[in-house]
């Protein structure tokens, strides 16, 4: 497993290195760069940010890159590479759990598995928060699972309340299977027995690693509540309209689209795969003879439980990366169900060669770029990395034709100064779209807040001036068919 773990680090420092001076991308504009740019530029002087940049998460990994730029310097390749120590994390205790669930020979396919996952990929190469929260995730199954320390677990804890209101749901999450995959009121033959002052002084006991973090938690959402007066969003905030509740046909419409999301990005392939498993699961004493599956399976609907309802009770809460955390414990369950036995399966193929087509599958999801009036999540998915030589070639262009950025509508995630995407000094930067006023109007397909109508307009009415297109991600200039004058 060592030599397995030393090629992992060494793909993870050697792709980290390749993306170093990829400019910050989507959410991470916000929740790396902003933060951090807030944190630094004001020397650490609030925990507070300024409104139009608060989320209502404790703002630790803004703080985290702001530390990290201070001491050794504001650079996009600082950056990546802060990411490295969560990333060999994850590959360490995917591992660890894989040689618990299925033995060390075998525990390879798991980080396989996971990381062919085009969601964790493609958040494994941008500064991403996500990545924090996996990691922690992962180092408290280790804790529950195989080192049964409170301090690991305790520390888990702390980093999943410490990274975003959806670390704290998995921490939730964490704490009901804790006491729901091994409940303290069990005897070693597997009878329940009537609980006692001492159960409950076990039960209490079992509860300590859990309150530091809780109590960290609650604490910040506290003094953010006294400074501001909100807690999660306000609806003056930029991204209110994602926190807007829905009725019941939208919640209808929420579970068609959780549902697309399960499958989207190639992992169809692992649901087909955990389809020849469905009888197994499902036979008389299969829980009894493996208690892990029971405990994998429990896993996944504590997950679900804990995290997904919330997201489909509002209109914008449903990006791939929020359903990172359900995608490793799913991951986790398909992998014990295809290692765990030696037994050959009895649809004539092995494990090894199921887990590789899953494998095969899952990364092809990465090819999967929809018609561009389909809204897409980029930042889940490898598709997007062409946008980066696009929007630079983009900007080469519009120099030289001495087009001032200003002049240049455009949208998420493509608004502001350049300092916040690349670090490099500039403040010049893109507009925010407005079809009435806008000399320029820059387009991609990586952009979904382009309305059909809008995207129609565009290419009836409006003349476009540069065309560039790799790998199915495009990046379009049109010009204001009504300005004469445009440009110096």
């Amino acid at each position: 497993m060592r030599k397995t773990y030393f090629l992992f680090a060494f793909f993870a420092i050697a792709a980290t290195f390749l993306v170093r001076n990829n400019p910050f991308f989507w959410d991470t504009v916000q929740l790396a760069s902003k933060h951090g740019h807030f944190f630094f530029d004001t020397h650490f002087s609030s925990l507070i940010l300024p409104e139009e940049i608060d989320s209502g998460h404790i703002p630790t990994f803004g703080l985290y890159m702001a530390l990290c730029w201070e001491i050794f310097g504001k650079t996009l390749a600082v950056s990546h590479f802060a990411m490295l120590p969560f990333l060999l994390s994850i590959g360490y205790f995917l591992l660890k759990i894989g040689s618990f669930l299925a033995g060390e020979k075998k525990a390879a396919w798991l980080l396989f598995i996971c990381f062919a996952d085009p969601v964790l990929m493609s958040q494994s190469l941008l500064v991403s928060p996500d990545v924090v929260l996996v990691c922690f995730l992962l180092m408290g199954l280790y804790a529950v699972w195989i080192k049964k320390t409170d301090g690991l677990l305790m520390l888990a804890v702390i980093g999943l309340g410490l990274t975003s209101m959806r670390g704290m749901m998995v921490a939730i999450g964490l704490f009901v299977f804790s006491f729901a995959a091994i409940p303290t009121n069990v005897k070693s033959n597997g009878a329940v027995q009537s609980i006692s002052a001492g159960q409950v002084a076990v039960f209490f006991r079992k509860l300590i690693p859990f309150l530091p973090g809780g109590i960290m938690a609650a604490c910040y959402l506290f003094y953010h509540w006294q400074q501001t007066g909100w807690i999660g969003h306000h609806a003056g905030s930029p991204w209110a309209p994602s926190f807007e509740r829905v009725g019941f046909q939208g919640f209808i419409k929420n579970i068609a689209v959780f549902g697309w999301r399960m499958l989207d990005f190639g992992r169809v392939f692992t649901f087909l795969a955990a389809l020849f498993f469905v009888k197994e699961i499902f036979r008389k004493g299969a829980f009894v003879k493996r208690p892990l599956l029971k405990e994998l399976l429990l896993l996944v609907l504590i997950i679900l439980v804990t995290t997904i309802p919330t997201q489909l009770m509002y209109s914008g809460l449903l990006a791939h990366r929020y359903f990172l955390p359900l995608f490793i414990c799913l991951h986790l369950l398909l992998f014990f169900l295809l290692f765990e036995s030696s037994k050959p399966l009895n649809f004539g193929l092995s494990s090894k060669w199921l887990a590789g087509l899953v494998i095969v599958g899952l990364f092809t999801g990465n090819l999967w770029v929809y018609p561009k009036k389909i809204s897409q999540g980029w930042d889940s998915t490898m598709a997007h990395l062409p946008w980066y030589d696009l929007i630079g070639t983009a900007q080469q262009y519009l120099k030289g034709e001495e087009i001032p950025f200003e002049q240049v509508g455009t949208a998420f995630p493509n608004i502001g100064p350049r300092e916040w995407y690349e670090l490099d000094g500039r403040l010049e930067g893109f507009v925010e779209k407005d079809f009435k006023k806008d000399c320029f109007i820059l387009y991609s397909n990586i952009m979904n807040d382009f309305s059909d109508e809008e995207i129609d307009e565009l290419e009836t009415n409006w003349q476009p001036v540069y065309h560039q297109e790799r790998m199915g991600v495009c990046l379009i200039i049109y010009k204001n068919p009504e300005f004469k004058e445009c440009g110096n």
